[in-house]
């Protein structure tokens, strides 16, 4: 592919996600896509035989956002307090920019059954288990590190999750990103404590 290919493609996957994001996999028409891209569908067909085609790129991307820079964190000779303030600067800046993310991977993972053969998780499951033994000998270790690990990426995702909730509660949108910055302090020093305890 050319560069003008690759542009029109990537432009393509951006206006997907943006769409995917609002309306799910069963939302998204692919002519409404070739309009809001401005090519024809022709074009978009080109690009991505099938609007499952298109849900995978977007997916795996989603994916990638949502775990990438986890395992290897989590792999890295820091301190297991340092690799948690890592983890927890990652999702707040990449949750930050890409707000609706949790919901969309979250929803359509659970919602529609007859996406199962379009979800590839890939490797990320057994890619994060395998970080997460690494860093300890025993089965009860390894529980209990999981159990970390859980919790900070929980508390990290949650406010982005409930965000219109929160927004609500809060009592006006333009605050909920300093709500969800000082939150960033507030996870690191939930997780500096349950390492205490481990």
């Amino acid at each position: 592919m050319g560069k003008k290919s690759d542009i029109t493609k990537a432009k393509l996957v951006d206006t997907a996600k943006a769409l995917f994001l609002e309306r799910g996999f069963d939302g998204l028409k692919m002519q409404e896509l070739a309009d809001k891209a401005y090519i024809n569908k022709g074009l978009l067909h080109y690009y991505f035989k099938s609007k499952e085609a298109l849900f995978q790129a977007v997916f795996q991307e989603a994916m990638e956002n949502l775990f990438g820079g986890v395992a290897e964190e989590l792999l890295s000779d820091h301190a297991i307090e340092t690799k948690m303030h890592v983890i927890i600067d990652l999702y707040f800046d990449r949750l930050s920019a890409n707000p609706g993310l949790p919901i969309f991977v979250l929803s359509e993972i659970h919602k529609n059954p007859t996406l199962n053969g379009l979800i590839n998780l890939g490797d990320v499951a057994p890619m994060l288990m395998s970080a997460i033994s690494s860093q300890m000998d025993k089965p009860e270790e390894i529980e209990s590190f999981l159990h970390l690990v859980l919790s900070v990426v929980s508390l990290c995702v949650f406010p982005f999750a409930a965000r219109p909730l929160l927004s609500q509660l809060i009592g006006d949108v333009n605050k909920f990103e300093a709500f969800v910055e000082k939150r960033r302090g507030y996870v690191k020093n939930i997780s500096t404590h349950l390492i205490s305890e481990l």
